[in-house]
């Protein structure tokens, strides 16, 4: 009996023991599976925490990429417009050099012309005073002409009064008594 006792005494105390335990135990237990799921939410957290970093960082990279491709662009852009304006404005430097040069031979092409217009006025004139001494070299002749005409004539009226004065003088002679 003292062992039935004994066994009691020991089956009750264990039982006691036993069922704080098992209260402790699922008590633990319940801790534990709300650690684990505290821990798998903590992870589960973490790993989305990760995750957003991950993105969050991949978000950067593509905007440091999306800017420096746009800053390489716009370097590009700014390079090839500089090399238009550098072409735009040697052209306008040619152009301007053409004009001038243009501008030269139309200026050089006038005073060709006036010195043109300036020779046929001055040989205009020049032929009026060729034409003048013509005239004046004709009239000098004329003048010539007509000297001899009337020399020519006073000889011959000269000569006719001569041998009229002679024809007069031989009529009277002869008519004349006295020869």
């Amino acid at each position: 009996m003292k062992n039935i006792v004994l066994a009691t005494f020991l089956c009750t105390l264990s039982s006691v023991a036993f069922s704080s335990s098992l209260q402790d135990q699922l008590s633990a237990v319940a801790q534990a599976e709300q650690q684990g799921v505290n821990e798998e939410k903590k992870q589960h957290d973490d790993w989305v925490a990760e995750r957003n970093k991950q993105i969050q960082q991949d978000k950067q990279r593509r905007a440091n990429a999306q800017a420096a491709a746009n800053k390489k662009a716009a370097a590009a852009n700014a390079e090839r417009q500089a090399r238009q304006d550098k072409r735009d404005a040697e052209a306008s430097m040619d152009k301007k050099r053409d004009q001038g040069y243009e501008d030269e031979l139309r200026s050089l092409e006038v005073q060709k012309q006036k010195l043109a217009l300036a020779k046929e006025e001055a040989r205009v004139k020049r032929e009026n005073e060729f034409i003048d001494q013509e005239l004046k070299s004709k009239a000098a002749q004329t003048d010539v002409t007509q000297s001899e005409a009337d020399a020519n004539r006073n000889i011959s009226e000269g000569g006719r009064d001569l041998l009229q004065s002679e024809g007069k003088a031989r009529e009277k002679k002869s008519d004349s008594w006295f020869n």
